[in-house]
């Protein structure tokens, strides 16, 4: 994509004002007490922001813009302070210590849970459109506000360390974020009836957020766990001659197996094994697209011992016959 296309923000973790400031300086608009808005043809931007207690907001946001967005997310460096985001349309990616994974309305990643102890990267597409709900609390507002979850905060959040969770939303809550939005359009009483929606949405949400962590269902990810899974990666695209064994892998760096494959998963969406031979797979018809390597070449090359394995496993995962991949 061409860069002169692509629009930056920066903006600090924390207060919903500190995104006003932020679009503000960026595409300008106007805030009005606890809204921003702009509507300048193809860019549509609004946010609003639902203070609940002191420590505890929720926030609203729906945007379309004709450029790709680039959002720079600076830490808060407050271990204490938490940020749920909901997504209802919408997709884009977040780049979290150098891995980039897409988030997606419906998907295992269309609610994000994560302390403010890292920088993120947010990357929207043009032309589309984003909704979500945003929930930004203190651990004092959470437990003044829901006692109940001491017990989920201590388990996500009680190191105190850098870490990300996400899940997705249950399909039984789906109709209060479509309630939320379609309340927000009424001309009387849209206030009182978004936040009563969303406080329902928070804590049904945090309710299920219970019974992943206690199931220990929950995908989240260290930081260090981000760091440990990209060299993981790393050495499985850097040896595609070798027979990957996880329990090798898992003992190499000084993890359990369950761990290791749960991770693997949260992170990449796939096991181990399936990215490894998907990988493979991907270098052989690169390989064999050049026209400069013979099939039983590409096979051997990738450990491949039985010629016949190579092309069954090829065909199976790109469809085709690897000779048919050969330039005629």
């Amino acid at each position: 994509m061409d860069t002169q296309e692509i629009t930056t923000l920066k903006v600090k973790e924390g207060s919903t004002s500190n995104y006003f400031e932020a679009l503000l300086n960026c595409f300008g608009g106007e805030v009005l007490g606890n809204s921003y808005s702009i509507n300048q043809g193809r860019l549509k931007i609004r946010m609003t922001a639902y203070p609940i207690i002191p420590g505890f907001e929720i926030a609203t946001t729906f945007a379309q813009h004709k450029n790709a967005v680039f959002i720079e997310r600076e830490s808060d460096n407050n271990p204490d302070q938490i940020y749920i985001n909901v997504i209802k349309e919408g997709t884009f990616t977040r780049d979290y210590n150098n891995q980039e994974t897409l988030a997606e309305a419906g998907s295992t990643k269309g609610v994000f849970i994560y302390n403010g102890l890292f920088t993120m990267n947010i990357k929207h597409p043009p032309n589309t459109t984003l909704e979500t709900v945003n929930y930004t609390l203190t651990k004092e507002a959470l437990l003044k506000f829901l006692p109940e979850a001491e017990g989920i905060y201590d388990s996500l959040f009680g190191n105190q360390d850098p870490v990300a969770y996400h899940t997705k939303l249950p399909l039984e809550l789906d109709v209060l974020v479509e309630d939320i939005f379609h309340f927000k359009k009424r001309d009387f009483g849209k206030t009182p009836l978004v936040v009563a929606r969303s406080l329902e949405l928070f804590t049904l949400l945090m309710k299920n957020v219970k019974k992943l962590v206690d199931k220990d269902e929950l995908n989240g990810l260290h930081v260090d766990d981000y760091r440990r899974l990209l060299k993981i990666k790393d050495q499985l695209l850097s040896s595609f001659e070798q027979r990957i064994v996880v329990e090798d892998l898992a003992s190499e760096f000084g993890i359990s197996v369950s761990k290791l494959k749960r991770d693997f998963k949260a992170l990449f969406d796939t096991s181990v094994y399936q990215f490894y031979t998907h990988a493979k797979m991907d270098e052989a018809y690169r390989r064999l697209q050049t026209g400069n390597f013979s099939v039983m070449e590409v096979g051997y090359d990738l450990g491949y011992q039985n010629l016949s394995k190579f092309s069954q496993m090829f065909k199976k995962v790109k469809g085709i016959n690897p000779k048919d991949v050969l330039p005629v």
